[in-house]
């Protein structure tokens, strides 16, 4: 959308006026302001005009002006300018990792992190079960009947669980099985090795005896638990929501939270977010349900050796200050994938 210099320059007074008090905004506070060099009567009627294009309206009850969707749209894709992080908040996330070892550690981190930065919820995606990379499987005796089964996914994930069997196992079947995993799936997807396992069963039941088979059934059985985990991303700071007053009524923050918890809708976006690069901010209804009117949503994926393995951000209200939250969520992701890539 074009818009003349003088009403570009109004345009931007309102947004962050409303963004720092979440108060309607009339004409004769934008014409205190120093750079304002206009009558009242001419910002009245810049106003009118921006009200036509769809970018403010009038609050029921107040003469002044508060930006629509579209309006908060236009103002963060053209006119927005983002402030460079600064130190503290460099270190802040930096420090946040440090206790964190597998990846699993590291993805909560960063969802505790940037609820912590930002004083909203925070979401990190888990990476899609078919991105992970089995890179060693080991076995560990516990007694005649019972093992434990430890998968090394993309080097900093590691899973345990344990199998148990029908007749003793001895730790040199033990050691066999996992010589021949480890010789046959080590560095493929987990899909492909699922696939693998399937394709290669019948095979299998006839040239190992029953008790090595019973092993690799039981590891199949593990791989597929995992490739079915529940949640798909972590979240935090839900209780930040509480907050602010747009989001303060009951009834919303329930269907918010509702919407967390069923997945499908933030998990819809998350996609979406996945397929783009750099941050995307989703205002309301572009975040594809009515139980997020007045929030925004702010994402970037982050990566592991060049590849994309999910996605992380913030959800709060549109009046959020976007130029220091989107750096925040942007470096966040860019500390974490460094992370991962080490």
């Amino acid at each position: 959308m074009n818009l003349n210099e003088r009403s570009q320059l109004l345009f931007k007074h309102l947004m962050v006026l409303y963004l720092n008090e979440g108060r309607p905004v009339g004409s004769s506070v934008l014409a205190k302001m120093p750079d304002v060099s206009v009558s009242s009567a001419t910002i009245r009627n810049v106003m009118a005009d921006l009200e036509r294009m769809g970018l403010i309206h009038s609050p029921h009850t107040s003469a002044g002006r508060v930006p629509t969707e579209h309006g908060f749209r236009v103002f963060v894709d053209s006119i927005l300018t983002v402030q460079p992080l600064n130190a503290s908040s460099m270190k802040q996330i930096e420090q946040g990792f440090d206790k964190a070892q597998t990846q699993e550690e590291l993805l909560g981190s960063a969802s505790q992190i940037l609820s912590g930065l930002t004083g909203m919820a925070s979401l990190v995606m888990l990476p899609n079960q078919e991105q992970e990379v089995l890179r060693h499987i080991d076995f560990v005796r516990l007694n005649d009947k019972r093992a434990l089964v430890v998968l090394v996914l993309n080097d900093l994930d590691v899973q345990n669980r344990v199998i148990e069997f029908d007749e003793p196992v001895s730790a040199s079947h033990l050691e066999q099985a996992g010589n021949y995993l480890n010789a046959h799936f080590a560095g493929r997807h987990l899909y492909e090795v699922k696939q693998l396992l399937v394709q290669r069963m019948d095979e299998l039941r006839k040239t190992m005896d029953q008790l090595m088979v019973s092993i690799v059934e039981a590891t199949d059985e593990v791989i597929d638990d995992k490739m079915k985990q529940g949640m798909p991303y972590f979240i935090s700071g839900q209780t930040n929501l509480l907050n602010y007053d747009e989001l303060a009524d009951a009834e919303k923050l329930r269907a918010l939270f509702q919407s967390f918890e069923e997945h499908s809708d933030m998990l819809n976006l998350l996609n979406k977010s996945m397929q783009a690069k750099g941050v995307q901010v989703f205002i309301g209804q572009e975040c594809g349900n009515e139980s997020y009117q007045n929030c925004s949503v702010i994402t970037t994926p982050y990566e592991r050796d060049g590849e994309v393995m999910g996605v992380l951000g913030v959800v709060g209200p549109s009046r959020m200050p976007y130029d220091k939250i989107v750096p925040r969520v942007d470096m966040t992701a860019r500390i974490l994938s460094s992370l991962l890539n080490k």
